[in-house]
């Protein structure tokens, strides 16, 4: 009986390390890197790309020598340019429990070439946009 419950607690606990994204075995893939100053925005993935619809990915500040910078509050907007109106997708961006690091809850509602803004407040107020592409 013992075994039965240890087992079912490993389960319990691996379940909910995967459900609130903490799995450590999840590797993530470097999508997209962006200098704005002397920052580097790093959006990464456990996919190959960004996904239409419901999507989770991560974005990252890293210093010139690679360790992950925390930058404060951080928000995220979306848009794909259309010939009559933009559609707008969203991005919900928390902080992690890891400094420097912010997952991203995100809305693309077809796949394609997106604008992406993000904006942070510190060290220093700073904004960077490129181009994501989302399939």
């Amino acid at each position: 009986m013992k075994s039965l419950s240890a087992s079912s607690a490993v389960a319990l606990s691996v379940a909910m390390a995967i459900a609130c994204g903490q799995a450590s075995n999840a590797k993530l893939m470097e999508l997209q890197r962006v200098r704005s100053g002397s920052l580097d925005v790093v959006v990464l993935s456990a996919d190959d790309a960004l996904r239409h619809g419901r999507d989770t990915f991560v974005i990252e500040f890293r210093s010139p020598d690679g360790m992950l910078v925390d930058v404060g509050e951080v928000r995220g907007s979306a848009t794909m340019p259309m010939p009559s109106m933009p559609m707008f997708g969203s991005m919900a961006i928390k902080r992690s429990d890891v400094a420097g690091r912010y997952a991203v809850d995100g809305q693309f509602e077809m796949a394609g070439s997106w604008r992406i803004t993000i904006e942070w407040q510190s060290p220093s107020k700073g904004s960077v946009t490129f181009s994501g592409t989302v399939r």
